[in-house]
């Protein structure tokens, strides 16, 4: 009998100025930590930018991955905001 599981996601989504190097500056944020990113968009309008990052991580790092997040955005002057969610897995 097979048991549900439940599996732990994070959404980034981070909005600025659009500018070279700004996606890559946010990956290396999470590089230190074990996650696996299981979606990325992005949308550039008009000079702005939109970054998506859905990542599935280990519950128990959120705070940490947080507080480099909200660290990133206040040095690089950019929005960051995170949400969770637990979902089942079948």
């Amino acid at each position: 009998m097979a048991h549900d599981q439940s599996k732990f996601t994070t959404l980034i989504l981070l909005s600025a100025a659009e500018r070279e190097g700004l996606e890559e500056a946010l990956l290396n944020v999470l590089t230190p930590f074990t996650l696996t990113i299981e979606e990325k968009q992005k949308i550039a309008l008009r000079g702005r930018l939109i970054l998506g990052i859905l990542i599935s991580c280990d519950p128990a790092h959120v705070l940490a991955i947080e507080a480099d997040l909200v660290e990133f955005g206040s040095q690089q002057g950019v929005d960051v905001a995170i949400d969770y969610s637990e979902t089942e897995i079948h």
